[in-house]
């Protein structure tokens, strides 16, 4: 007997007398191609729902563990290895698409950095600064700094991807972050209507952009590398979509765009900081 409906945005929660269930609306996207490949793959860290009909999926309702954000990014690192171990396949590389993904990186940073040189040019020459304005000219140098960095990161990237012929692709989760991820009896990605194959760094990259304010990201990043150490192209690759800088408007001036603006420049201290304590790792790791 049903004793309650919960709504969450698409998801329905069916309470009975002694049952929990969770549907889901399918969307358009294959679900049973992206189960068969993991199935396949033996990989059983995910939410498999015990139904699928044309417009819903049908899942039994897990208890979560009471884990702190620490802890559940642990598991979630661990599960994210066992994925990318099991689904490791290599792919030639196109020199082509190559070029242009190089390309399509320095047109980015060439884009950023012009769009915060006007910026910068126009707010200087104002006799009164706006609080956002103000805060903005403060801390405008961390962004050149990210700039002039991932510039050089993507030249080394470059450099050694024009020599390689093959480069390693994993099943990816698509939208890796603590929100999809649960510890119940067993740890569990869910939400895979994104999972696709791609690098390897996709997934973390992902993470650590949705995830660095919640948890220690030095720590999980160890303990991935322990478990996918990445190669040396990755670890590049990687470093550069974290580096690169977002577009971020300062206007209007107000107390929540100032509130954005601290978030932004946070971001790039904490990524800078990341960078600066993962490579004296690495240094100590190869001295040793």
């Amino acid at each position: 007997m049903i004793n309650k409906y919960t709504y969450l945005k698409d998801i329905k929660v069916i309470d009975y007398d002694d049952d929990r269930i969770l549907i889901k609306r399918k969307k358009k996207y294959d679900i049973d191609k992206i189960y068969k490949y993991l199935d396949d793959h033996n990989v059983n860290n995910y939410l498999k729902p015990f139904e699928i009909t044309d417009r819903e999926l049908y899942f039994n309702y897990l208890d979560k563990r009471e884990l702190d954000n620490d802890e559940l990014a642990k598991h979630l690192v661990y599960a994210l290895s066992d994925l990318q171990n099991k689904t490791t396949i290599y792919k030639e590389i196109d020199k082509d698409k190559l070029k242009e993904e190089y390309d399509s990186f320095n047109n980015r940073i060439n884009y950023l950095e012009e769009y915060y040189f006007t910026m910068q040019d126009i707010i200087e020459n104002k006799v009164y600064m706006a609080p956002s304005e103000y805060l903005f000219i403060r801390n405008v140098s961390i962004i050149y700094s990210a700039l002039n960095y991932s510039r050089h990161l993507v030249d080394s990237w470059y450099k050694i991807m024009k020599e390689k012929r093959r480069e390693r692709y994993v099943y990816t989760h698509g939208k890796c972050e603590l929100s999809h991820f649960i510890s119940s009896d067993k740890d569990y990605f869910i939400s895979l209507e994104k999972a696709h194959i791609d690098r390897p760094c996709k997934d973390f990259i992902r993470f650590f952009k949705k995830n660095y304010e919640d948890t220690d990201m030095i720590s999980n990043f160890r303990l991935y590398q322990h478990r996918y150490h990445y190669k040396e192209e990755e670890y590049l690759y990687f470093l550069i979509n974290i580096t690169i800088p977002d577009k971020i408007d300062i206007y209007p001036s107000s107390l929540k765009k100032c509130l954005e603006l601290t978030k932004f420049f946070d971001r790039l201290k904490l990524t800078s900081e990341f960078i600066l304590k993962n490579e004296k790792d690495k240094k100590n790791y190869e001295k040793h």
